[in-house]
């Protein structure tokens, strides 16, 4: 599932809404909350400083999220993903 960073909704809030659907639950009701596995604020406002082509990757809920430097939001099932670390930030 994929999200774009076009519509001026913050990455952290497109992450958990994407979750939230997935998992079939209301968003506030995500165990763990995001900030337990990322600080929602340094991920809405971490590519206003890097280069354009960089993305974090982080597990959240069991699914493997990945952020790109547009904004856009990718999420799927951790086991049909690579094994991202506990948080990753790269530059392509």
């Amino acid at each position: 599932m994929t999200s774009s960073g076009a519509d001026d909704v913050p990455a952290s809030t497109r992450v958990i809404r994407q979750v939230a659907d997935r998992e079939a639950v209301e968003p506030m009701r995500l165990d763990p909350p995001l900030n337990d596995v990322v600080d929602p604020d340094a991920l809405d406002n971490l590519f206003e400083r890097t280069a354009p082509g960089g993305y974090v990757l982080f597990e959240y809920c069991g699914y493997a999220v990945r952020v790109e430097s547009d904004g856009s939001v990718h999420v799927e099932a951790a086991a049909d993903a690579e094994s991202p670390p506990p948080a990753e930030l790269r530059e392509e």
